[in-house]
């Protein structure tokens, strides 16, 4: 494994178990010895990506930066193949590990954009947020927006639904609120009210704002 890749690789294993609360240093070195297959610990360390203290391992400031670029690419890869291109998650993890490694800070930036600065991966882990992030707020720049953001009249596709276990969601898609379906807005207060094919629903605020869609041009 090239140099580069393996020290990426490390370090998203190091992100990922401090989010499992995992920081003994033993116990991350021998993960990432067989997931990268090389002890390639001391290395990080004589590097200045990450240091032990007292039995734990934890980033150092350069460290987190490239921990962190790591995992949005990563995740946002996942988002990406998933949402637009419809890869099934059987094969999302394989080429998304692949695909996070040719993407310039541009190109995570316009895809980020592209997806609405989306929060969660597939796996509904958190994403970093980036300088793309900050500049919109507001959301309203994106190609993708929560469905909460259209009004009465306006058209969208859904691009993809938050991956929280809500029992309502699950009931919103056996009605045909999935990823490629076309919706209509009929009203937005008190409850959020769509059109999808030729029934009707009424959705709460925080229910519609877990449904992404592009804005389609003209009324329903």
């Amino acid at each position: 494994m090239e140099k580069n890749k393996r020290r990426e690789e490390a370090l998203s294993i190091v992100w990922e178990d401090r989010e499992k609360k995992i920081y003994g240093a033993q116990a991350v070195r021998d993960k990432i010895s067989q997931k990268v297959e090389e002890d390639i610990f001391p290395e990080l360390i004589r590097e200045g990506y990450l240091a032990e203290e007292r039995g734990l391992v934890k980033f150092t400031t350069s460290g987190e930066a490239l921990a962190k670029d790591v995992i949005r690419r990563q995740r946002l890869a996942e988002r990406l193949l998933v949402d637009v291109l419809e890869i099934g998650r059987g094969e999302m993890d394989s080429a998304a590990c692949e695909f996070e490694h040719i993407l310039s800070k541009e190109v995570v930036e316009s895809i980020c954009t592209l997806l609405g600065h989306p929060t969660e991966c597939p796996h509904g882990l958190p994403i970093p947020r980036g300088e793309c992030c900050a500049k919109a707020k507001d959301l309203l720049e994106s190609i993708v927006i929560p469905l909460s953001k259209l009004e009465p009249g306006e058209a969208g596709r859904i691009v993809y639904v938050l991956t929280h276990e809500h029992p309502q969601l699950h009931k919103l898609m056996s009605l045909g609120i999935v990823p490629g379906a076309r919706i209509s807005v009929h009203q937005v207060s008190p409850s959020v009210v769509i059109q999808v094919e030729e029934t009707q629903v009424a959705l709460e605020e925080e229910i519609a704002k877990e449904v992404y869609i592009k804005r389609l041009r003209g009324t329903s």
